[in-house]
C-alpha cells in the first residue's frame, strides 16, 4: 500500500532570498549597460552640430545645418575676391576710375585706406589716369593661397595689364604684376558679404 505524501508544513524562504538576488543581479548588469549606452549617446550627441531654426520676417521657420559653414570662407570666394579686388584698384580706366577706387577701398580695413590713398596721391596715379586718359587691359594668371588661417589669408596674385590711352590707341606699357594681398576674415554682412577685407597691399611691378 503506497504511503501518502505528507504536504509541507513550511516554505523554503532561502531558496527565495537566492532567486531573488539572482533577479537582482541580472537588473542590476541590464541598467550598468544601459547608462553606459546612454552616456556614449549622449557623447555623440553633444559633438553633434546643432540644427539652428532661423525665423523670417513673416515668422515662417526655415531650419539649416551647421551654422559655421555660413561663415567659412571658402577657396572659390577667396579667389573672386582677389581678382576684383585687383581689378577694381589696378585696372585704371578713365571713364570708370572713380566708381572702380570707390568699390576697391570698401573692400579695405580703414588702415589699409589709409594707406593705399597715401600711395595713389604719392604716385599721382588719378592725375595719370585723366591726364592721358588711361585704359587698361588687365589679365589674371594666377592666385594662390599662401596662407590661410582662421583670422588671415594671404593670397599671391599674378597676371599682366596692357595700358593704353582712349586717345592714343597705340601700347603706352606693359606690364607684369605679382601682388600679396593680406585679407583679413570679418563678420559677413551687407558691407562685406565675402567676410572679407584686405588688410595689405603689396605689389611688384615688371615691365617688358
Amino acid at each position: 500500500m503506497k504511503e501518502e505524501k505528507k504536504e509541507r508544513k513550511y516554505f523554503e524562504v532561502f531558496g527565495d532570498m537566492v532567486k531573488n538576488l539572482s533577479f537582482f543581479q541580472t537588473l542590476t548588469i541590464i541598467l550598468a549597460f544601459l547608462c553606459v549606452f546612454l552616456a556614449i549617446g549622449l557623447r555623440v550627441a553633444l559633438k553633434k552640430t546643432p540644427i539652428v531654426i532661423r525665423v523670417d520676417s513673416l515668422g515662417n521657420a526655415q531650419a539649416f545645418v551647421n551654422e559655421k559653414s555660413l561663415q567659412k570662407v571658402t577657396p572659390y570666394e577667396l579667389s573672386n575676391f582677389s581678382q576684383l579686388f585687383v581689378e577694381f584698384f589696378t585696372a585704371h580706366n578713365f571713364y570708370t576710375y572713380n566708381d572702380d577706387f570707390t568699390k576697391a577701398f570698401s573692400m579695405m580695413t580703414r588702415d589699409c585706406q589709409g594707406r593705399m590713398n597715401g600711395r595713389l596721391q604719392e604716385y599721382g596715379i588719378v592725375d595719370q589716369i585723366k591726364e592721358q586718359k588711361l585704359k587698361t587691359r588687365l589679365v589674371i594668371t594666377e592666385i594662390k593661397v599662401a596662407k590661410d588661417t582662421a583670422d588671415t589669408s594671404i593670397l599671391k596674385v599674378k597676371g599682366t595689364r596692357n595700358i593704353t590711352s582712349y586717345e592714343d590707341k597705340t601700347l603706352l606699357r606693359e606690364e607684369i604684376f605679382d601682388i600679396e594681398l593680406v585679407v583679413k576674415k570679418v563678420k559677413r554682412s551687407l558691407k562685406t558679404p565675402w567676410g572679407l577685407l584686405v588688410e595689405n597691399f603689396v605689389e611688384e611691378l615688371y615691365k617688358k
